[in-house]
C-alpha cells in the first residue's frame, strides 16, 4: 500500500509540472508602453512599443534597435490590441506596460473612450503611468531612445518614479488613481505631462542611444488638470511640486531670497525638505465653504549665500520663518490660481469635508467643484529647520570677516 501511494505521489508530481498555460519568450513581444494619438481615417491611432528581448541580453545584444513600434487606427482600443499582429510577428502581451501616453489632443477630447477597455480587460494591470504628451505626436514618445535605457518606456517610468523621489514633479498617477478620482465626488483628476527636448527625429536612431549628449530627450513637464475625464488645462513643473504638498512629498528643494542684495546679487538661501505631510479640511462657516492646508515637516540649509551669522539664533530662527512663509505664498498662490482658472477641486478638499462631514457633503457634492471654486483659503505651515549640513558658518561669512581685517 505504502509503496502504490508512492507511485502514485511520483506520477502526479510529474504530471503537475511547468505552467499549462505557459508562453516561450521566442513566441511573445513584450509591451512596455502603449500611445494614443487621434486618427486620420478612424478614432484613434494606437502605438505600442514592444522590447526585442535578444537586445537586452548582454550575450545575445548586438547592438540593434532594442525595440519595435507598430502603429494601428481603429475606433476602440479593445480591437485595436488584439489586432496588431497585421503588422507585427509575435503575440502582444500588455500586462508589462508600464506607460499610457496620450495626446493633448485626445485628453481635451475626453478618455471614457477607452479608460473603461483598460480598466476591465484583463489583459492590462492598472498600475502604469498616465501621461498626457506636448509637441509631438503621443507616438514619438515610445520611440526616443536614451543610452542608459534601452527601451524609452521603461526610461519614462524609471525617470518618474526617481524625479518623484527626488523633488516631486510628478503627480505619479497611475490608472487605478485616475479611475479613483473620476468617480470620486470630491477630486478631480490629474496626470502628468511630457514634452520631447530636441530633435525628435534624430532621437528615433540607434546612434541617439549611444550618444553622450543625446539630440532629443523626454522631459517632465508639469502636469494636466481635468474636469471629469476631459484635460481643461496644465500647471507648471513647479506648480506641480506645490502640488504634492497636498498630497504625498517626499523630499524637494527650494531656493528662497533672504531678503538681502547688493548692487550685483541676490542672496538665497538653499533649503533642502527631508520630511513633510499635510492634512486637509473642509467646512462651513455661515454658509461659506472653508478650506484650510496645514503642512508641517522638517527641513535643512544645504547652501547660504546669505551674508548672516548661521550660529546665532535669532538668525536661524529667521530663516526658518522665510522657509514658512515661501511655502505659505507658493500654496496660496497655487490653490488660488486653481479655484480662479480651472474650479475643480485637484487636492480633494471634497474628500477631506466627506470624511470630516458627511452629512454636509452629500448636500453639495453634485456641486462640489463651484463649492471649491468660492471657498475661503487658510493655509498653515510649520517647517523645522533641523540643522544646516555638516558646517555652521559659512565660508561666505569668511570672506567677509577677510574683507573688514583689509
Amino acid at each position: 500500500m505504502n509503496k502504490k501511494m508512492l507511485y502514485l505521489f511520483l506520477i502526479l508530481t510529474f504530471l503537475m509540472t511547468g505552467c499549462w498555460d505557459r508562453e516561450e519568450l521566442d513566441d511573445i513581444s513584450i509591451v512596455t508602453g502603449i500611445a494614443v494619438d487621434p486618427g486620420d481615417e478612424k478614432k484613434y491611432r494606437m502605438t505600442v512599443e514592444a522590447i526585442i528581448s535578444s537586445e537586452f541580453g548582454k550575450q545575445s545584444a548586438q547592438g540593434n534597435t532594442p525595440v519595435v513600434s507598430y502603429s494601428l487606427e481603429g475606433n476602440s482600443l479593445s480591437e485595436l490590441s488584439n489586432k496588431m499582429n497585421k503588422g507585427l510577428t509575435r503575440k502582444l502581451v500588455y500586462s508589462h506596460t508600464r506607460v499610457l501616453y496620450i495626446s493633448e489632443e485626445v485628453a481635451r477630447e475626453g478618455l471614457f473612450g477607452f479608460l473603461d477597455f483598460l480598466d476591465r480587460s484583463g489583459q492590462f494591470r492598472n498600475d502604469f503611468n498616465i501621461m498626457i504628451t506636448k509637441g509631438n505626436p503621443a507616438s514619438e514618445f515610445t520611440k526616443i531612445t536614451y543610452p542608459t535605457q534601452k527601451s524609452p518606456s521603461l526610461k519614462v517610468n524609471t525617470q518618474a518614479e526617481t524625479f518623484t523621489e527626488e523633488w516631486g514633479g510628478d503627480p505619479n498617477v497611475k490608472l487605478y488613481d485616475f479611475i479613483s478620482s473620476i468617480i470620486s465626488k470630491g477630486k478631480s483628476p490629474v496626470a502628468a505631462s511630457l514634452k520631447i527636448k530636441g530633435n525628435a527625429e534624430a532621437g528615433k536612431t540607434v546612434e541617439n542611444n549611444k550618444a553622450l549628449e543625446p539630440e532629443a530627450l523626454v522631459v517632465m513637464d508639469g502636469m494636466a488638470v481635468f474636469n471629469n475625464d476631459k484635460m481643461i488645462g496644465t500647471l507648471s513643473l513647479e506648480e506641480t511640486r506645490n502640488f504634492l504638498w497636498t498630497q504625498e512629498l517626499m523630499q524637494t528643494s527650494l531656493s528662497i531670497p533672504c531678503g538681502e542684495s547688493d548692487q550685483a546679487n541676490e542672496y538665497f538661501l538653499d533649503a533642502r525638505i527631508t520630511m513633510s505631510k499635510s492634512n486637509l479640511e473642509a467646512s462651513y462657516k455661515n454658509g461659506t465653504p472653508q478650506i484650510k492646508l496645514s503642512i508641517n515637516g522638517e527641513s535643512r540649509l544645504q547652501g547660504i549665500h546669505c551674508p548672516r551669522d548661521i550660529t546665532k539664533l535669532d538668525v536661524f530662527t529667521d530663516y526658518e520663518e522665510k522657509i514658512e512663509e515661501y511655502i505659505k505664498k507658493e500654496m496660496i498662490s497655487l490653490i488660488t490660481k486653481v479655484q480662479e482658472e480651472y474650479e475643480v477641486d485637484i487636492f480633494g478638499f471634497g474628500d477631506a469635508l466627506n470624511r470630516q462631514n458627511h452629512k454636509k457633503f452629500l448636500e453639495v457634492q453634485e456641486q462640489w467643484d463651484e463649492e471649491f471654486a468660492k471657498a475661503e483659503l487658510d493655509v498653515y505651515v510649520d517647517m523645522h529647520l533641523m540643522r544646516s549640513g555638516i558646517k555652521n558658518k559659512s565660508f561666505n561669512e569668511d570672506i567677509k570677516e577677510k574683507e573688514k581685517e583689509n
